[in-house]
């Protein structure tokens, strides 16, 4: 019996030397392959390990892959790549991947240029009007009822509460209002003065 207990334990003792020979630890940089600079933020997995890294702000990293293994490395605007890895091929060596940029085709545009001022203005005031697209089963049945609902002014004052009047004539929200509709009056009369009545602020 004893025996027996001792031979299971040499044998996972070797399972276990085994299984922490198949791993070996990968370490490698990423450039780009036009300008030879270092690539952040790589996407590195390994196909049998299952492990997975990303470089650093210099382009390293470290990964765990068996000793016979592929590398799949990818990144946004560069072409993904296969790089296969071997125990022999990386012993005591540094593993350098090339990446190649994508290319990707835009259509062309054409811009053009308002002619003027008052022509932008007239284009942007007259565009179609379209109506607010309510999803079903996510827009209330009221929303459409809010969207087309005027707004509702404060009321004034009330005479029989001379509370609220002494409280909205000097408060700081009221005076700042008060100083507000002075300001776009007294601009409103230069922009008049001047004769640049399109740039009169709206009452």
């Amino acid at each position: 019996m004893k025996n027996f207990f001792l031979l299971l334990i040499l044998v996972f003792c070797a399972l276990k030397i085994t299984a922490q020979e198949e791993y070996l630890t990968v370490k490698g940089r990423i450039f780009s392959e036009d300008s030879l600079t270092a690539i952040p933020n790589v996407n590195i997995v390994s196909e049998l390990s299952r492990y997975g890294t990303t470089t650093n702000q210099e382009g390293w990293f470290l990964i765990k892959s068996k000793s016979i293994d592929t590398l799949w490395v990818s990144c946004v605007g560069f072409d993904r790549q296969r790089m296969p890895v071997s125990k022999d091929s990386i012993l005591d060596k540094e593993l350098i991947i090339k990446l190649i940029r994508s290319n990707i085709m835009l259509d062309s545009v054409e811009i053009y240029p308002w002619l003027d001022y008052e022509t932008f203005k007239h284009e942007i005031v007259n565009m179609p009007w379209r109506k607010p697209f309510f999803v079903p089963g996510i827009s209330k049945k009221d929303d459409e009822k809010m969207i087309y609902k005027k707004p509702v002014r404060e009321p004034p004052a009330s005479v029989i509460s001379p509370i609220s009047l002494i409280y909205n004539r000097f408060n700081k929200r009221e005076r700042l209002k008060r100083k507000l509709d002075r300001n776009r009056r007294r601009f409103n009369r230069e922009m008049e003065r001047l004769g640049a009545d399109s740039l009169k602020i709206p009452e």
